[in-house]
């Protein structure tokens, strides 16, 4: 009897531990701090945004257009998706309860700045319209915390001789009532990326300003190593952070010269190896702890004759201390494999029971 019971506890752990597995780099073993090409995306562009959805990229808009297309790291294969209907530029993404926002942006020949919310259901492949931003605005960043969106800072254009203005508004934005309301304002509002960390937003530019959403404060951190060169007039950087579960948390800054690589624990910096393409106004997604560096352009704003390029790269890139955290988890496409093999265990158990004790009898 003993040993049928032996026997029983032996199969269901070797059947369990076949469906445990670590999530592993796509396409190839993780060498940290190392770089790996991936499928283009379709349409090549810079000023792009990215957004990230059960494990999956959506790569929106871009320059003038509303090409929306998604990424599969698993098969590295690209599929369009449906087309952002209101296409402008530098407008603010950001991913709550699984759905895409699209905030903000410059509308081509107006002045000032658009308040318009539009939001991308990748399960239904359609966008809708919500409340509109109170302060019309671009170039600015969203960012979620307990499931409301930030918009910090941004820009006015006050004329195409004129230039813009920079605003320092906070405003927040709550899917679940489609309401807006303001909090406390960025102390320095030009040009800059931000990234969620610990439930606290960091605002990267000429220095570091992080704001605590549950005290509405501000305070600074420590500025880059190398000034970005997105400096105060524009936002051509691009940034992602890694969340601790495959690799160590990191903030990770690229403006097209320099990878720059800031750890919120020690408050400070250091580099990162830079991509095999350097450019500009491109986007950075996360999907589980490996970054994916899309699109981008170079200066557009350089006079030299062929050198503005417009980007379709899709470079895959390991960050430090990738595969340092041990992680194990069940794939999101086994719970009903698990319940086969739980109620295949419990028939073998009653099984070989019944067989020892009508043995014994």
């Amino acid at each position: 009897m003993r040993r049928g019971f032996a026997l029983v506890l032996v199969l269901v752990f070797l059947t369990a531990s076949c469906i445990i597995e670590a999530k592993p780099v796509s396409g190839g073993s993780a060498v940290e701090n190392s770089w790996v090409e991936k499928a283009s995306i379709p349409t090549a562009r810079g000023y792009l945004r990215t957004a990230v959805v059960n494990e999956k990229i959506y790569a929106i808009g871009g320059n003038i257009f509303g090409s929306n297309e998604e990424y599969d790291p698993a098969t590295d294969t690209w599929t369009t998706k449906a087309s952002m209907p209101d296409p402008q530029p530098q407008f603010a993404i950001a991913v709550c309860q699984g759905k895409i926002y699209c905030i903000g942006g410059m509308p081509a020949g107006s002045l000032g700045g658009s308040g318009a919310n539009q939001v991308y259901d990748p399960e239904t492949d359609s966008w809708e319209n919500k409340a509109s931003m109170p302060t019309g605005r671009f170039g600015l960043q969203a960012q979620v915390v307990d499931d409301r969106i930030y918009l910090i800072g941004g820009r006015k254009l006050l004329g195409y001789n004129l230039g813009f203005e920079e605003l320092n508004v906070t405003e927040v934005y709550d899917p679940v009532s489609d309401t807006w309301s303001t909090k406390s304002s960025i102390p320095n509002s030009a040009g800059y990326v931000s990234v969620v960390v610990d439930d606290k937003i960091f605002v990267i530019g000429a220095v570091t300003q992080i704001y605590d959403p549950k005290i509405n404060t501000w305070s600074i951190g420590t500025a880059p190593i190398e000034k970005l060169v997105m400096g105060v007039n524009d936002e051509s950087a691009a940034t992602a952070a890694t969340t601790g579960e495959m690799a160590p948390k990191r903030i990770y800054v690229y403006d097209g010269s320099y990878l720059q690589v800031y750890d919120p624990l020690k408050n400070s910096w250091t580099f990162g190896a830079n991509p095999p393409i350097n450019r500009q106004y491109l986007s950075i997604a996360v999907v589980n702890d490996t970054l994916y560096f899309i699109g981008g352009f170079t200066d557009h704003f350089n006079n030299i004759p062929g050198y503005f390029k417009e980007y379709n790269t899709n470079e895959q890139y390991i960050p430090f201390g990738y595969g340092t955290i041990e992680q194990q988890t069940f794939p999101t496409a086994t719970v009903a494999t698990i319940s086969v093999v739980t109620a295949l265990g419990i028939a073998i158990a009653a099984g070989l029971i019944f067989y020892f004790k009508k043995c014994h009898h």
